[in-house]
């Protein structure tokens, strides 16, 4: 922390040694100490807010106006109803259906595997669904080799294979079954994907960091049967390809019979919703009676590729996206998920930094930047989504919390000025975040038109970035007058989507009653 200023501790100490000598009473020392130590806040606060006015600056293209964010629900809900129309590539948003078009009914039951691919991790489960969706849960989590995150895509499903006979040979799941037993699996996969039925889905493009060869315009749920095929004695049938955003809104929907969209704010951002079929003229395949909805995803973290978010973009924006690994894509997503939110608080930081309004003293004293810098201020990605969330909520006094992350990394004996500036930049960019996501959820929520309406959501700014969820919340209650609220889905990549497997079943195994006992 930067010391008091000296002048002042001399002043005090003079006051006090002639106040002594002169026998002046207790009462009058303490005045004195308490107007020398308001004058020492005065000055410092009068700095501060020196400081602070060159930062507003900076910060103000990031703080979103009432008719900015009206103007982002407008373009959206504009960008959604286009993409219903067609799959035209030139439009913003894919509108993909998904092929689910039935919430759980508490009648599903089995065993099921899934596997759930979103990230640099992948999570094996296994679930058992009782009478009225009770279930059972065991899961093991995968490190991804980073060499796979960019190799051959092939290489990739070989070892999400291999990961899952190792963990059907841990669990000994296989005990107790008939030799020709198969497993269903549900494959939870989280990226943009053209479905053509349950089981059958076309990776459009790879996002989040990924970037495997020979698997964007194939059929990926095909690669992983294929996959599991080479492995001699796995028995295992894909059975459905399920958007982790329908897996968060399945699970919740078994809870909460209001349930009708899922949203994912973490790593990366999408929504699903439940959509009339009337409502999709692009829909081609078979309908019936029984087939009146779709969950729809909406891929809504392309929003902006064709420009329609240019008039919140900032010079900061534009820099993150042109050294992405998908520069002009997934632009609404850059402004809002975990994995970029901190990358645009050290991009910021970098450029306080170039202007010597952060740690300018030390800047300062070498013309190139010192070392213990170097790392932080050039290197891409240092600076994390949680560094965001803690810094934002330091209450401490001195701003202890914020002094020790950025020590952690790099950034040795910052002031209390520099964490104060530091938090200010935290709190702008996670509250354009928030509500950037409230304005896309209350699109959602309107768009279903119901009475009351229950959204689940999932993901780590959800769940641990407690302050971008308080912003969240009080930015959709100021939107939506409707009844509304937001609840946490619990494993949605999971046991939601073994439900979409379960559903399928339940609903395949009617239809074969119907059709014994009335036989065409």
């Amino acid at each position: 922390m930067a010391p008091s200023s000296e002048y002042i501790i001399e002043f005090k100490i003079d006051v006090f040694k002639t106040l002594k000598l002169a026998g002046t009473t207790t009462g009058v020392l303490v005045a004195i100490g308490l107007g020398a130590y308001y004058i020492h806040r005065s000055l410092q606060s009068s700095k501060r807010v020196v400081l602070r006015d060159e930062v507003r600056n900076i910060l103000r293209p990031f703080q979103l106006s009432e008719e900015q964010i009206r103007r982002v629900m407008a373009n959206l809900n504009s960008e959604m109803t286009n993409g219903l129309k067609s799959n035209s590539a030139t439009n913003e948003l894919a509108m993909f259906p998904t092929y689910v078009h039935h919430g759980p009914s508490g009648q599903e039951s089995g065993e099921y595997l899934v596997v759930d691919l979103g990230g640099s991790n992948f999570r094996v489960s296994h679930v058992v669904i009782e009478a009225r969706n009770r279930m059972r849960l065991n899961n093991k989590i995968f490190l991804i080799p980073h060499s796979l995150l960019l190799g051959e895509g092939e290489k990739l499903f070989d070892y999400i294979a291999e990961c899952l006979q190792r963990f059907i040979d841990d669990n000994k799941l296989s005990l107790h079954k008939s030799s020709d037993y198969k497993f269903d699996l549900a494959f939870t996969f989280s990226f943009p994907c053209h479905q053509t039925s349950l089981r059958e889905a076309t990776l459009v493009s790879w996002t989040k960091g990924f970037s495997c060869t020979s698997v964007v315009g194939n059929d990926v749920a095909l690669m992983l049967q294929e996959a599991i095929n080479r492995r001699k004695g796995l028995k295992i049938e894909v059975v459905a390809l399920v958007n982790d955003t329908v897996g968060t809104l399945m699970a919740c929907s078994s809870t909460y019979r209001d349930c009708r969209a899922g949203v994912i704010l973490g790593t990366g951002t999408n929504a699903c919703y439940f959509e009339h079929l009337d409502n999709v003229p692009k829909w081609i395949s078979p309908r019936d009676n029984a087939t009146k909805n779709v969950i729809i995803s909406t891929e809504w973290g392309a929003l902006g590729k064709n420009g329609c978010l240019d008039f919140i973009r900032t010079d900061i924006d534009r820099e993150l996206d042109e050294s992405s690994l998908t520069p002009q894509q997934q632009v609404f997503e850059k402004m809002i998920s975990a994995l970029y939110l901190g990358e645009i608080v050290r991009l910021i930081i970098v450029d306080l930094v170039q202007r010597s309004i952060l740690f300018p003293g030390r800047m300062q004293k070498s013309p190139s930047i010192r070392p213990d810098y170097n790392i932080f201020l050039i290197l891409r990605g240092s600076f994390y989504a949680k560094h965001v969330a803690d810094i934002e909520s330091d209450t401490t006094e001195d701003l202890s919390i914020t002094t020790n992350i950025l020590t952690s990394i790099g950034i040795h004996e910052p002031s209390y000025d520099d964490c104060y500036i530091i938090r200010e930049v935290c709190k702008t960019v996670s509250l354009r975040a928030a509500k950037l996501a409230a304005a896309a959820i209350a699109v959602l929520i309107n768009r279903l038109n119901m009475p009351s309406v229950t959204v689940a959501v999932d993901g780590t700014l959800f769940r641990h970035h407690q302050n971008f969820k308080k912003n969240l919340i009080r930015t959709i209650d100021r939107l939506v007058p409707r009844t509304h609220r937001l609840v946490l889905s619990e494993d949605g990549s999971s046991k939601g989507s073994a439900l979409v497997a379960a559903v399928d079943r339940r609903l395949k195994s009617a239809s074969t009653t119907v059709e014994k006992t009335f036989p065409s």
